[in-house]
């Protein structure tokens, strides 16, 4: 079913990286006021985060003829390209900016993620933070690494020594109650509004785990297809593997398997 295509991932990286010096990183810190917008929902959207996409959507495609892609931005006006994840043109599923927030408030951690798919499996993924020149990228099969060498996660340890993230605000009411059981269990658990900054954390050995309860393929699909090639467990709590196409539930990352039954049996 693998549909062989030859895609030189060091290419995309750079791609990524001239995209992110081009449209984001001199609007870092200098945005004016009309080039911040509300999307439906009150989610924040720049300037930066369209022309970052429009660029990365333009060179993407151009390089690899006959692909399509699936945008963070795009998706917002036009749901129905979700659909192209299990059509048979391969996906870029593109985060322009991952943690649009902390950039519009000129914060630090915001991320580029780019990730590759094919019949539904992410098979490349690069997620690039600008700031601190850290990039992270997986080939299925190949491994990940970080700035260009092997990514490396942490060692087992108990669970009341390791850290780990939750974006607690995207996760339901009525779970709260429990990550706080989990926050007072473990030694930290920290939200950087930037999950492509929790990966490269994550594939540097910097975190333990991670519980995430909004799921865009956008947000994940790079950072999964590292943290799994580099070793690390990236389930659903169900139990079934992550893939872009699902939307709903909890997921659970973790350095190996008994830290993942640990955590999920916080959950009912």
């Amino acid at each position: 079913s693998f549909m062989q295509i030859s895609v030189d991932p060091a290419a995309i990286a750079e791609i990524i990286q001239e995209v992110a010096e081009a449209e984001i990183l001199p609007r870092y810190q200098s945005l004016t006021d009309d080039e911040i917008m509300q999307k439906k929902g009150g989610e924040v959207v720049t300037i930066a985060d369209e022309e970052s996409e429009r660029a990365l959507a333009k060179k993407l495609t151009a390089l690899l003829p006959g692909s399509i892609v699936l945008g963070e931005e795009g998706f917002a006006k036009d749901p129905t390209l979700m659909a192209a994840l299990n059509g048979d043109a391969p996906v870029w599923i593109i985060d322009p900016i991952d943690g649009t927030k902390n950039f519009a408030a000129g914060k630090w951690p915001f991320v580029v993620i780019v990730a590759l798919s094919l019949k539904g499996e992410t098979v490349m993924g690069w997620i690039y933070d600008p700031v601190e020149k850290r990039l992270g990228m997986a080939e299925q099969g190949s491994g990940a690494a970080f700035n260009g060498a092997p990514a490396k996660i942490a060692a087992p340890k108990e669970f009341e020594d390791m850290s780990g993230f939750c974006a607690q605000t995207l996760i339901s009411g009525e779970l709260q109650p429990l990550l706080f059981d989990i926050r007072n269990a473990c030694r930290t658990m920290s939200h950087p509004h930037c999950f492509g900054h929790e990966y490269l954390e994550l594939i540097q050995g910097h975190a333990d785990f991670s519980v995430i309860g909004r799921l865009f393929p956008w947000d994940h699909a790079a950072g999964v297809l590292m943290f799994s090639e580099a070793g690390g467990i990236a389930d659903m709590i169900t139990g079934e593997g992550y893939r872009p196409e699902i939307l709903k539930g909890l997921m659970i990352l973790a350095t190996n398997h008994e830290s993942w039954q640990q955590l999920k049996r916080f959950f009912p």
